[in-house]
């Protein structure tokens, strides 16, 4: 019997490169030389032409540079929610290990600069193994979350916006269905597609406090609590505009985690 017929073709991908510096591209393609299951279908040295270049060819994986002039990588995600199907995205990032704890919070593939021919394999292996199962998660489960620390950077999203903030600049996090309102201490309201619980995992205990099954607030956070009447309390939390309502067991509970 011929070994070679029992193993499978893994089935070939058609890859993009998006990166501002040709040479930062010229060494991913020379690594990607090494995996011949990946097809080059093009390159793009910023996000607009990574765009077009995305809608003409409609690869099956995007390896993407953030750290881009005008635009970060970023920007392009909105964009492929246009796509079907949607195409893998593997982040290259010359980021920090802060950072770095952001995308495996986020089950989010990367490569760091320069990008090692050992790591590309082992990402290629799981993006394979991704597109045969056709499941992809889009946060992470309890057995594969990573725990952040305060200075660790986290990863936000609403519709156009993706940005990094550090764990210690969210104030509170309260659940509203299956999303959550993230409120930042500059003020800044985002609501998130991400359940409260999968946030409980990631965030640091020691940090955050849980106040009830809806809401989680950073203990350094917490300017004051006043009492609006029998029933409810307003939390002022640093540079929030807006007070958040408590009920009577909610400010005891806080009051205790203090």
């Amino acid at each position: 019997m011929n070994r070679n017929s029992e193993r499978p073709t893994p089935p070939r991908l058609r890859a993009i490169l998006v990166d501002d510096e040709p040479l930062a591209r010229d060494h991913l393609a020379s690594r990607l030389k090494a995996h011949p299951e990946i097809e080059i279908a093009g390159q793009a040295d910023d996000v607009p032409s990574a765009i077009s270049l995305t809608f003409s060819e409609k690869p099956d994986v995007i390896f993407l540079d953030i750290q881009m002039p005008r635009k970060n990588g970023f920007a392009l995600l909105p964009k492929l929610v246009k796509i079907l199907p949607q195409p893998a995205v593997i982040f290259i990032t010359a980021y920090d290990e802060f950072a770095i704890r952001a995308f495996e919070a986020n089950a989010l593939d990367y490569l760091t600069k320069p990008v090692s021919a050992g790591r590309l394999a082992k990402t290629i292996l799981r993006l394979h193994k991704q597109l045969v199962s056709e499941t992809s998660l889009p946060y992470p489960t309890k057995e594969s979350g990573k725990k952040l620390l305060a200075e660790d950077l986290v990863l936000l999203r609403e519709k156009s916006l993706t940005m990094m903030v550090k764990t210690s600049e969210i104030a509170a996090i309260k659940s509203q269905g299956d999303y959550t309102r993230i409120h930042l201490r500059e003020g800044k309201i985002l609501m998130m597609k991400k359940p409260l619980a999968i946030w409980e995992i990631q965030l640091p205990g020691d940090l955050f406090a849980k106040v009830s099954r809806s809401l989680l607030v950073n203990r350094k956070s917490v300017l004051r609590m006043e009492r609006k009447n029998l029933l409810n309390w307003d939390l002022h939390l640093q540079g929030t505009k807006e007070p958040i309502n408590l009920s009577n067991l909610e400010s005891k509970r806080l009051r205790e985690a203090l």
